[in-house]
């Protein structure tokens, strides 16, 4: 197994902005391949401990093999992050000291084209996280009506072709079941053109992907429950790739730090997003588009 991960986005700014006590309890709810786990996990000290989360089996074993050298002082688990309170709770766990989500897709899962995650080259369409759940991208695509593909694609990929598209698709599965990104690609080459093909796959791509995992109403829900679980003074992290993402962040911090009516729960600690610097996108392409906001938590949880 290939277990190749970019160096993670913005990792010095995670962890000086995360961890606080050397001796606290911190929760990566989006582990990947555990490069910011190994570097949180270099912060603490013998009685800290990181607890990593994720759906992706191939992610937790990466990172299980990257982490080895901590021993008990990193716990992997494979699961939703939408899962962590209960999770938590079933080790004794009550509150935590950080939370970190780094959203999205991974380098790995985009480089893996059986993940069929990446308009780049052919692979099945899939585009699960957790390769156990039942609904993929082919299946969304052969099964769903016009309506709805295009209602996907223009609610999650803010496509403006959305319908041209999906007719499209519906047009060429009548010929045949779309089964690999291939047959997606040129679905959409036919509907746009070349002009503003790259775009316009980057884009069903995103809103296939998003629909698949439910991964916009999970992020929500998370990030709520992140908040009840942080301890004063405790922090959450939060690294978005596109304005979907990011709009969410936001709107959740902002609900979470506003005195209207309730006593605010957290303190914006970045007023504007961080994003990287220009060698780290030149190392890391996927870090171009990345926002990284955290808040802490304030009064009693």
């Amino acid at each position: 197994m290939d277990t190749s991960y970019h160096t993670p986005v913005l990792r010095d700014a995670v962890v000086s902005l995360l961890v606080r006590r050397d001796d606290g309890t911190y929760v990566d709810c989006t582990l990947g391949g555990g490069g910011h786990a190994e570097a949180i996990c270099e912060r603490l000290s013998r009685r800290g401990r990181l607890i990593g989360i994720d759906r992706d089996p191939d992610a937790t074993a990466a990172a299980a093999q990257r982490l080895s050298p901590f021993g008990r002082k990193a716990e992997i688990i494979r699961a939703s992050f939408s899962e962590f309170p209960v999770l938590l709770s079933g080790r004794g766990i009550e509150a935590v000291d950080g939370i970190l989500f780094d959203l999205g897709v991974s380098s790995h899962q985009l480089d893996d084209s059986n993940r069929g995650f990446s308009y780049r080259g052919s692979g099945p369409l899939d585009m699960r996280m957790d390769p156990s759940a039942e609904l993929t991208a082919g299946v969304l695509l052969n099964e769903r009506d016009a309506a709805e593909i295009a209602d996907i694609l223009f609610t999650f990929g803010e496509e403006r072709y959305s319908r041209r598209i999906a007719r499209r698709i519906v047009e060429a599965r009548q010929r045949a079941p779309l089964e690999t990104t291939a047959d997606l690609s040129a679905a959409v080459e036919r509907s746009v053109g070349k002009k503003f093909l790259r775009k316009s796959l980057s884009r069903v791509f995103q809103a296939l992907r998003i629909a698949v995992n439910d991964e916009l109403l999970e992020l929500e829900s998370a990030l709520h429950s992140a908040v009840e679980m942080l301890r004063p003074a405790g922090r959450i992290v939060v690294i978005s790739y596109h304005s979907l993402e990011d709009r969410i962040v936001k709107a959740v911090f902002k609900s979470e730090s506003s005195s209207a009516g309730t006593r605010p729960r957290l303190m914006l600690i970045t007023k504007r997003p961080l994003t990287p610097a220009e060698d780290e996108i030149h190392g890391n392409p996927r870090a171009r588009s990345a926002k990284l906001r955290c808040a802490e938590r304030v009064g009693e949880p």
